[in-house]
């Protein structure tokens, strides 16, 4: 399941290690064409689609069509800022999904823990409070971002060493979150399904 979530973070990953101001059309086309391969087998399945998937593949689409269709002049903002713009999406999918009761880790928790438990608190509660730091995570990733484009400052530490911490933090909230030994089995059950994905 660890392996899933994983891949559900792969085009976002792509995109955030490939973009860059002259490769960032390239990154949005390898992205687009992962997030395809992601959502394809789903098709069909009785969980559905991953919301996470399906954001990726239309964000990468239009981002992709953008590049192929606007004068690359006119492009200046969305290439300095395409990381940054990748990030904040990620951190309202996350945040967004918990207001409205749909965290975006329960639909790989729910590979994993039996239906009756999907509706339960237990189950709501731990995926709410990982979707949340994993929100936070993306959105500190995406201010980081935008500091070091807009006013030129630290740029390797806020590009690459703040996103590395934050993700790294986050997972290590998950694996710790995820494997709490403080409540009855169904509990534990459910918790040992909950990582960084999306609810369907």
């Amino acid at each position: 399941m660890r392996n899933s979530v994983a891949a559900g973070f792969a085009p976002w990953i792509v995109f955030w290690v490939v973009s860059s101001p002259s490769t960032w059309e390239w990154a949005s086309l390898a992205a687009l064409v992962i997030s395809i391969g992601l959502v394809i087998p789903s098709l069909g399945h009785h969980r559905g689609v991953s919301v996470l998937d399906v954001v990726s593949l239309v964000f990468f689409a239009v981002l992709s069509v953008v590049a192929l269709v606007v004068p690359r002049d006119a492009l200046e903002t969305l290439e300095n800022y395409a990381q940054t713009i990748s990030m904040a999406l990620l951190a309202v999918v996350a945040i967004g999904g918990v207001l409205i009761g749909r965290p975006f880790t329960a639909y790989y928790a729910r590979r994993e823990v039996p239906r009756e438990l999907w509706g339960t608190r237990e189950f709501l509660r731990i995926n709410r409070a990982i979707s949340l730091v994993w929100g936070a995570a993306f959105a500190v990733i995406a201010v980081a971002g935008f500091v070091a484009v807009r006013w030129s400052v630290a740029v390797d530490l806020l590009q690459w060493v703040v996103p590395a911490v934050a993700i790294v933090a986050a997972v290590k909230f998950t694996q710790a979150y995820s494997n709490r030994d403080d409540g009855p089995p169904p509990s534990r059950g459910a918790a040992a399904g909950s990582t960084p994905g999306r609810a369907s």
